[in-house]
């Protein structure tokens, strides 16, 4: 009895002791920070040589891969010194390259230290930098479903991650659905000279689709060589293509001209495109436009093959943000407009003069609920009896107008919308005469007077309305639309139709294009479908991107490439509800003025000697003092964990803490805080957004 209360007399003490000493640690803690801001602008300046980068924790990454990161940032390569901010600043602008490549785990936390003494090469001005990253397991499987466009198929997606330490990837994906009956596709993806924004990729594809609205089924094998880059203009893709097809399993009431294309063909052709995407929200855009250029050229010259073709396509969309007097800010009501338009242009195969004809398999489809609504899966354009059998040359067009809903708010993602589309597909104009062939001169005639011809009367048109959910994974729609304007080989819907559509902003190797009622489509193997993977994204609260966890997200805000800048954060995070607990006491001024120059702590003493608070070890010099407040151990520290009382530099490192296994703290789980801040922190940046 004696000794339990005597451990209960030694318990209260210990912890009596442990407060003080904690007290004393944040009374010390709050003057070292005082001093560290007072003298951020001078110590800027400092001239410095950055001596030597290494990267820690890359161990399954090639040294030449590094290299070619890492040399351009050495002042050996220099024609003058750094400052020491432009050193900081240029170092993160590398380790921004080795985040871009996906082979490193979140974070990477960069250090600075100085060079052995002792060393003869080295210089007073000489500087280490110390990169700590984590590599992203090496292979990773996803269990993913489809559904879209009136399919439901589902897919399994391996990936194998820097396969030859030089951010190489290869991805394989099996899916089989109820139109898309099988595929399978291969690829393998690599950056060119250590560039993110310049990749090579080669890959292969087999499938098997269903074209039920042409009674028949195609099966395509083939596979693909591209190079993709980023520039001011946007997104840039050329890729070259050779495919075999193959148009079987015709229906006993597929039509003549079904018939007539039925068995193998081989397409050899070259692709050209570019995507300049300046929304601020792809699935519900109130302001910016989008627009998509593509040109491809098959079988003309060298490229052989068995169909032969020029092919354009133009997407373009524009939203607009309208005012509603006597609402403050945002009114969340928006107006959007979109056009497509194509055409396919007859060319002689290889270095013939004689131009084919253009096939069922290469022809524009046009109509669908995620094309022009009201009208059925290829309902617009020439038809062979029941089948639609495409055309060469189409426009077509939107006009939404998307409410928020009352007593809901313009903040939260649900629409009322109304919409009117319209849209023309023609086949090419051939005379009497050109039974037996076309040449140079008949073509150029026959595709000016079908392009005159889109113009000619009213195009099929539907209007409706509807409701519209932008979640951060898909766009969700229900729909109800009556055809207004049926033109001759167009059957509509039979009057109304009631539509249930679900749009999902798929993160993946497909590319995205948007098409002109703001939907997102996806052009990845199965052609028109939509994916939805087996974990959503997180999407950022103030741009589109999408992220794997919370804290890649704010990490992305911190990076300061999104629209909000560290002192905007830092400011939103010492003000948001909850604040009060994550926030350290000492810091909130400090994070309303300053956040984000922490990452370059100086500090001074008034004596001669430059003494650390922290380790006690006594400097020279200012300069030396700068760096070794520069090292990983010494960063201030601005959030704690309610959960386990953590610290924390960067608000993102807390949620990755929060995300991980380590701490009992969650986003739903805990003291609840997390969650609490995490929804106040959306709101204010989603409301900034709309403002």
């Amino acid at each position: 009895i004696f000794e339990s209360l005597r451990r209960r007399d030694n318990a209260k003490a210990q912890e009596e002791k442990t407060r003080l000493v904690n007290e004393t640690e944040r009374v010390l803690y709050e003057k070292q920070q005082k001093r560290l801001a007072d003298l951020i602008d001078t110590n800027t300046t400092l001239p410095c040589t950055i001596s030597s980068v290494r990267v820690l924790g890359a161990v399954n990454t090639r040294p030449g891969f590094l290299k070619r990161i890492i040399d351009p940032i050495l002042s050996a390569n220099r024609d003058r010194p750094y400052t020491l901010s432009e050193a900081l600043r240029e170092t993160h602008f590398a380790v921004d390259k080795l985040r871009s490549h996906g082979i490193f785990d979140e974070p990477i936390s960069i250090s600075v230290d100085r060079p052995d003494r002792t060393d003869p090469s080295s210089t007073p001005t000489d500087i280490d930098i110390y990169i700590s990253a984590r590599e992203k397991g090496r292979v990773a499987l996803k269990v993913g479903t489809e559904a879209g466009n009136a399919e439901g198929s589902a897919s399994t997606n391996v990936s194998l991650r820097n396969i030859f330490g030089g951010a190489e990837h290869l991805n394989l994906n099996a899916s089989i659905g109820s139109r898309t009956r099988t595929a399978y596709q291969a690829n393998f993806e690599a950056p060119i000279l250590a560039n993110p924004n310049f990749r090579g990729e080669f890959g292969g594809l087999a499938s098997s689709t269903q074209k039920v609205w042409a009674s028949h089924e195609e099966a395509v094998k083939g596979g693909w060589a591209k190079l993709k880059w980023l520039a001011r203009g946007g997104k840039h893709d050329l890729s070259y293509t050779g495919v075999w097809r193959q148009v079987t399993g015709l229906a006993e009431k597929a039509s003549p001209i079904v018939r007539a294309d039925a068995g193998d063909s081989v397409k050899s052709s070259i692709t050209y495109s570019v995507t300049n995407d300046q929304r601020d929200y792809p699935l519900l855009p109130q302001s910016g436009y989008f627009s998509r250029s593509t040109l491809e050229l098959a079988g003309w010259g060298p490229l052989q093959g068995d169909v032969a073709f020029g092919k354009a396509e133009f997407e373009g969309q524009g939203a607009i943000s309208i005012s509603i007097p006597g609402i403050k800010g945002n009114s969340g009501v928006s107006f959007t407009t979109g056009i497509r338009a194509g055409l396919m242009y007859p060319l002689p195969l290889a270095f013939g003069s004689k131009p084919e004809a253009s096939r069922i398999n290469d022809r524009f489809q046009l109509g669908g609920p995620t094309d022009v609504r009201g009208f059925r899966l290829g309902g617009l354009g020439p038809r062979d009896g029941t089948d639609a059998v495409g055309g060469d040359v189409y426009a077509a067009g939107s006009a939404n107008l998307l409410m928020p809903l009352p007593r809901v708010g313009p903040e939260k993602p649900f629409r009322i919308q109304a919409f009117v589309n319209a849209g023309r597909l023609l086949a090419l104009k051939r005379s009497d005469s050109e039974k037996d062939g076309m040449n140079a001169d008949s073509v150029r005639k026959n595709v000016s007077s079908t392009i005159a011809e889109l113009g000619d009367g009213l195009p099929s048109m539907a209007a409706g309305v509807g409701l519209v959910y932008g979640h951060p994974a898909a766009r969700f729609e229900l729909n109800f639309s009556l055809p207004l304007v049926i033109r001759k080989g167009g059957p509509n819907r039979n009057a109304q139709s009631a539509l249930i559509k679900i749009f999902f902003n798929r993160t993946g190797s497909s590319s995205t294009c948007a098409e002109p009622d703001g939907q997102v489509h996806d052009q990845g193997l199965t052609g028109s479908t939509s994916r939805k993977e087996s974990a959503p994204a997180v999407q950022c609260f103030a741009c589109p991107h999408n992220f794997e966890s919370y804290g890649s997200m704010i990490e992305h805000l911190e990076s300061e490439r999104c629209m909000v800048d560290l002192k905007e954060l830092g400011r939103l995070a010492a003000n948001c509800l909850g604040s009060e607990v994550f926030v350290i006491p000492g810091r909130r001024t400090f994070l309303c003025t300053e956040y984000g120059q922490e990452y370059m702590p100086f500090w001074s003493d008034d004596v001669e000697n430059w003494e650390c608070y922290e380790c006690h070890e006594l400097l020279s010099s200012q300069y030396e003092a700068s760096v070794h407040a520069l090292s990983a151990s010494h960063l201030p520290s601005n959030f704690q964990c309610p959960g386990c009382n953590a610290w924390f530099a960067a608000l993102s490192s807390l949620f990755q803490h929060v995300e991980g296994p380590s701490c009992s703290e969650g986003l739903q789980t805990g003291t609840g805080y997390v969650g609490m801040f995490l929804r106040s922190l959306e709101d204010a940046l989603r409301c900034k957004k709309t403002a």
